[in-house]
């Protein structure tokens, strides 16, 4: 992305905003939220109903289009294919689609052409609204030999979907970041079709966004916001393959621990062969397995084991990869074949907190991002994560972070650049009451469990994230209550049931004079500090706001009160909009200056393992935000804590912390 000269920077955005609400205004207008809640919806949505009817879109040109087989994410099962193209949209806030059959509408009236991904307020910085969308897509699937059937597969959908084929209810899926299949039942020879209907209204209870309507901690983007993909399956499908190193001495041998995830399509039991071939650099070895017995119409997950002399190990500055393919037959036929890339290295917490890979103790330095472009929203293009990628190496970063599971093209282009991932399960800022409550809490797992089983064979995923910043309202005074503290303790001990080689963490927000230990912590590997001393009050109402000289000696007593617990700084930043003074609050010279020192007070502290400033890229939080700044400063709902805006300008701390993250090495 280009960099501006100074004047630049302090007019463009404000420029490209009003040229974005300009251009936004009609589709925002579509996105108004309707009275009417859904079943188990929170609080009444906000908004004002148009005094003017918006006209029905023309109706678009059927288009009946086969799978694309250029796919965006490289491991998995092959054959593969994207249901790319032309897919059709239209919006229903007042909830008749249901009512009107949407899911079984031949004719394309009202609705208008898109392509997926999509979100439907990907261009909004105004409403925030949420609202209901139906997706649908037309489509002929290649000849297949006959008995063979088809498996949809939905990177990620926000918030919650029902599916259809051809008419006919074949399942539902979300939360929102995580993936989900479903069977392709009632495919016809031909024309089908596939429709999709998305809800992002938010119920109390939600795991984000609970806060009835206008609140989370970024946009309630709505759609289809990530690929679809569809894959033919003949009697057994390879449904995943986790692959989990260990490694006792950098120097030594290595055990990859495998889990395959099979299914039975069949009706009677089947037979199956497994074979394993691990190829990097000329290197390979091939290992059959005995055959193994499946169910009819069921699933087994079969564990098996091999050893590496000599391994390349997996590292920032050198992430040596290797590759996995999985094969299933039957009678002598390869059925199914899933491919894997895995990295061996050793993660070890010592008892001083300090944490070490492959022997060295780390010292990362990175940004958090989120899945936010003032165009496209969550739904990002191959383009633009690259783009946030190359501006993450760019400041030499090798630590990154999000309040979600990113996309799996993310985790797998942090895999080839060695930038080590602090994995965050979309669990934000619950209070202790609703933790109290236990279905809350079994949701809260259940998205735990999910993320770590897609993400555990990735080598740049360094600790699992419980959640973020629970138990964060001031009226809660820093408590851990019965229900936070048994989520912690549950939670951790479902994670390492899948996976023991990384940290298990919690990030919290930091507050002076609010506890720093709970026994529930003890459970844990790693806290993570959220920490914006100087920039928030982050202290009580009876004394001034905290400043950025109390920051080490809190840092120091949190190390005190958890001293065998690996602490990172997951958070920490400040709003910049123009240029002004180190000493004027929101000015990028403030932020450049707040940046240097608090990245030198954690240098100082060898129990930091890590610092993460919030955040690489400017993004949407909700309608009025401030950030802390001063409201005639601001640009609502933008936070403005990135090192480059929302249309990609980069500030003048950007290149302040590209020369200290260049000249700190992550690995000591």
């Amino acid at each position: 992305m280009c960099t501006l000269d100074r004047s630049q920077l302090a007019l463009t955005p404000r420029l490209l905003r009003l040229v974005t609400t300009l251009a936004i205004a009609a589709a925002a207008a579509i996105a108004v939220p309707a009275a009417a809640q859904e079943s188990g919806g929170g609080g009444a949505p906000t908004g004002t109903t148009p005094t003017t009817p918006i006209p029905p879109p023309p109706t678009p040109k059927l288009k009946v289009q086969r799978p694309s087989k250029r796919v965006f994410v490289r491991e998995g099962q092959r054959g593969r294919l994207r249901l790319a193209g032309t897919w059709y949209f239209r919006q229903d806030n007042e909830l008749r689609g249901i009512r009107q059959r949407y899911f079984s509408q031949r004719s394309l009236a009202g609705w208008s052409a898109i392509s997926v991904p999509h979100d439907w307020n990907g261009g909004d910085a105004q409403l925030n609204a949420q609202g209901v969308g139906w997706y649908r897509k037309e489509f002929k699937l290649p000849r297949t030999p006959r008995g063979r059937r088809w498996i949809v597969r939905f990177e990620s959908v926000n918030n919650r979907a029902t599916v259809w084929l051809n008419g006919k209810q074949i399942g539902t899926g979300g939360p929102g970041y995580l993936p989900f299949e479903l069977d392709l039942k009632g495919l016809k020879k031909g024309r089908n079709r596939l429709v999709v209907r998305v809800s992002n209204r938010r119920s109390r209870t939600d795991l984000t966004h609970w806060r009835a309507y206008g609140g989370g901690g970024w946009w309630n983007f709505g759609g289809i916001s990530r690929e679809v993909y569809v894959r033919p399956v003949d009697t057994v499908d390879v449904e995943d393959v986790a692959v989990i190193p260990r490694l006792r001495s950098v120097h030594g041998a290595a055990r990859v621990d495998v889990r395959v995830s099979l299914r039975n399509l069949s009706r009677k039991r089947t037979r199956v062969q497994l074979a394993l071939l691990w190829r990097s650099k000329g290197r390979s070895q091939r290992i059959e397995l005995s055959p193994r017995n499946v169910g009819g119409g069921s699933r087994r997950e079969i564990k098996t084991s091999f050893r590496m002399r000599r391994p390349r190990l997996w590292q920032p500055g050198r992430p040596s990869l290797y590759k996995l393919t999985t094969t299933a037959a039957v009678d002598g036929k390869r059925r199914s074949t899933f491919v894997r890339l895995f990295g061996i290295r050793q993660i070890k917490r010592k008892s001083n907190g300090q944490v070490f890979l492959n022997g060295h103790k780390l010292r990362l330095r990175g940004a958090s991002i989120h899945e936010d472009d003032p165009a496209t929203g969550a739904a990002l293009t191959p383009g633009q994560r690259t783009g946030l990628i190359r501006d993450l190496r760019r400041i030499h970063g090798s630590f990154v972070r999000a309040h979600y599971p990113l996309h799996p093209a993310f985790m797998e282009a942090f895999d080839r650049a060695g930038i080590l991932v602090w994995d965050e399960a979309p669990v934000y800022q619950l209070s202790n009451r609703m933790l109290n409550l236990g279905g809350v809490r079994k949701a809260a797992i259940s998205v735990n469990q999910r993320m770590v089983m897609r993400d555990r064979s990735h080598p740049s995923v360094l600790a699992w994230s419980l959640g973020n910043e629970l138990a964060f309202q001031e009226t809660e005074q820093g408590a851990v209550g019965p229900g936070f503290g048994r989520f912690v303790r549950d939670g951790a001990r479902a994670i390492r049931r899948l996976d023991k080689s990384r940290l298990v963490a919690l990030d919290r927000h930091s507050r002076i004079g609010e506890p720093t230990y709970n026994p529930a912590f003890n459970t844990l590997d790693a806290l993570g500090i959220n920490e914006y001393f100087g920039w928030y009050r982050t202290a009580p109402a009876t004394r001034g706001p905290s400043r950025t000289d109390e920051l080490g000696p809190f840092l120091d007593g949190i190390h005190a009160a958890n001293p065998r617990t690996a602490l990172f700084i997951t958070e920490f930043g400040a709003e910049s909009t123009f240029h002004g003074t180190a000493g004027q609050r929101g000015s990028f010279e403030f932020q450049d200056s707040y940046l240097r020192q608090h990245l030198a007070i954690h240098a100082s502290r060898p129990f930091v393992n890590g610092s993460l400033i919030w955040i690489l890229k400017d993004f949407r939080v909700a309608p009025g935000w401030t950030g802390g700044n001063d409201p005639r400063r601001s640009t609502p709902p933008w936070n403005n804590k990135g090192i480059i805006d929302e249309n990609g300008a980069r500030k003048p701390a950007f290149s302040t912390v590209a020369g200290l993250f260049g000249s700190t090495k992550p690995l000591r």
